[in-house]
């Protein structure tokens, strides 16, 4: 049985190979499928030639895509996150210090103003508008009011017109003071070339006429210093004399007083900074002797809107006039809205100060209906003296850094804000008073040194104001010298919520005490006629007075 099966299992296939070769349809069969498997790889190779081609499109598509997201990621990191870096350079104020017991020194630069800049944000731009247009509707609504009550619209020219009267008397006197700063160039070009006439030329030379040489060198360079004295003393007294004499009111005397302060502080920075040259300068060594700066150099000084000496500043290449006629256009706009303030929210509360008796709750709220007039005429007083001024007078001089202030109204602290609000007069006194007295007068004492530049910078506000308003009345000396001063040393971080508090409060009563000091010259009676009547506030006087003949009644 074994060897039958095994004989039909090998009998099977040959069979199955008869019954193959016999049916012509299965041979057909047979012989298609080596074509159908051609067929199947050729369409095989076919797609995966074509999926090969599109995934070169796709990956060529997608490198585009995501180049172009990263260019643009690039373009936002430059344009938000890298340019706080960017603008770190930028806007940065001191160049690195040279030696480890120097301060930095003042950096100038090719920038705009920090408003200038924001203004190219849409939003920025925005608010700008919209202050623009509520300056446009707040003008509409003062002439309507003055149309009804008055007849005519005043839209605050009379205002203008009492604060600048005497105009001429102004101008006679800016041009006197522009004359004498001219006479110092002279002067110190004959003391810088003379000087060099008491030093040994050779090496030879006897000691006896070396000593005698430098003595006379000494009293050369001491007489020039007094000299120097004495004039920036009558730059003092004579034009504040002819304020005096003259009767100016308050803004023609301002303008002569922070004109002759200006023109002080410039003297002082030309002579500081270019007497070094000399004064270290060896006769007997190989170095060629120095030469005072060109004329020219010494009269864009006096008229650039800096107080920081440089022999070459950065300048543009063009005067952008419409630049020029919208700082100005600014300027006198501001003028007219704080004429306005003056009317609408200032002169009306405080008019009849003196002819009523004085309570204290009247004074508390003057103090506190102050404080929005007061924290506008700050703001006011800023954007046209450091911007709109001082940038178009950088556009008509070609001065190519306008970096005037910085972003000062997010300080947290007011030391920062010292620092920002006002670039120029900070580098001034920190370059020629705090650098001075750190580094020279008492050496690396910086409470010192910043208590030196607050009494230098609080007198001389107190100086201007007193003058102006014509009595003496140190709210700002008090505010500004002594809470101020102690607010840098205490409050590191007090936040910016606080600043701004803190800002609108002094402003207010800054404002409401000076305006009530003035009123009540006016209003109250005299009560003495001497030097004394000057130094004490007549607003002491007047509310003692009251109170006394109440408790007489």
């Amino acid at each position: 049985m074994e060897q039958e099966t095994v004989t039909v299992e090998q009998l099977a296939p040959n069979e199955n190979a008869n019954e193959t070769m016999g049916d012509p349809r299965k041979q057909g069969i047979r012989f298609m499928e080596p074509k159908k498997n051609e067929i199947r790889d050729m369409i095989t190779n076919k797609l995966q030639q074509q999926f090969q081609e599109i995934r070169q499109d796709i990956l060529e598509v997608v490198n585009i895509q995501i180049n172009d997201m990263i260019s643009e990621i690039a373009e936002k990191m430059a344009s938000s996150e890298l340019k706080d870096l960017v603008d770190s350079e930028k806007y940065s104020n001191r160049t690195k210090p040279t030696r480890g017991n120097t301060l930095p020194t003042k950096q100038f630069l090719q920038r705009n103003s920090l408003l200038t800049d924001l203004y190219e944000i849409k939003h920025i731009r925005t608010i700008y508008n919209l202050i623009v247009s509520t300056l446009i509707i707040l003008l509409i609504h003062t002439a309507v009011y003055d149309i009804r009550h008055t007849g005519s619209p005043n839209l605050g020219i009379d205002t203008v017109m009492i604060g600048f009267a005497k105009f001429p008397v102004v101008l006679y006197v800016w041009c006197l003071m522009k004359l004498s700063v001219l006479g110092v160039y002279t002067a110190f070009c004959l003391w810088a070339t003379r000087r060099l006439e008491y030093s040994p030329q050779c090496k030879s030379i006897s000691i006896s006429f070396f000593a005698s040489g430098a003595v006379s060198r000494k009293i050369w360079d001491y007489s020039w210093l007094a000299a120097i004295i004495l004039y920036q003393a009558l730059l003092f007294v004579l034009p504040t004399k002819a304020v005096l004499d003259n009767h100016l009111p308050l803004a023609s005397t301002m303008i002569i007083l922070m004109e002759q302060i200006r023109l002080v502080m410039k003297t002082h920075a030309f002579v500081r900074s270019v007497a070094p040259r000399f004064l270290s300068y060896k006769p007997h060594s190989d170095t060629s002797p120095p030469q005072p700066p060109g004329f020219s150099q010494y009269l864009y000084f006096l008229f650039a809107p800096t107080l920081i000496y440089q022999d070459r500043y950065p300048r543009a290449q063009r005067i952008r006039w419409n630049i020029v006629l919208t700082n100005f256009i600014e300027v006198l706009t501001i003028i007219f809205f704080v004429a306005l303030l003056y009317e609408r929210l200032l002169y009306p509360n405080f008019r009849d100060f003196g002819k009523q008796p004085i309570e204290w709750g009247t004074l508390t709220l003057n103090i506190l209906s102050s404080m929005l007039p007061g924290i506008l005429m700050f703001l006011c007083g800023f954007y046209l003296l450091l911007h709109s001024w001082m940038n178009a007078f950088a556009e008509l001089l070609r001065f190519a850094d306008k970096m005037f202030y910085q972003d000062w109204w997010n300080s947290i602290c007011y030391s920062t804000y010292y620092r920002t609000w006002n670039i120029v007069v900070h580098d001034w006194l920190y370059t020629y008073i705090y650098k001075d007295m750190y580094e020279i007068v008492t050496p690396r004492n910086k409470k010192l040194s910043v208590c030196v530049v607050f009494a230098v910078s609080s007198i001389i506000h107190e100086y201007i104001i007193s003058f102006a308003t014509g009595f003496f009345y140190p709210v700002l000396l008090f505010l500004f010298g002594g809470l101020g001063l102690i607010v840098v040393f205490v409050l590191k971080s007090a936040g910016n919520v606080f600043l701004w508090f803190s800002l609108s409060v002094g402003n207010g009563v800054i404002v409401s005490l000076y305006c009530m000091e003035y009123y009540a010259r006016i209003n109250c009676p005299q009560t003495r006629g001497d030097f004394w009547d000057l130094v004490i506030p007549r607003t002491w006087s007047c509310v003692y007075n009251e109170e006394g003949l109440r408790e007489a009644l």
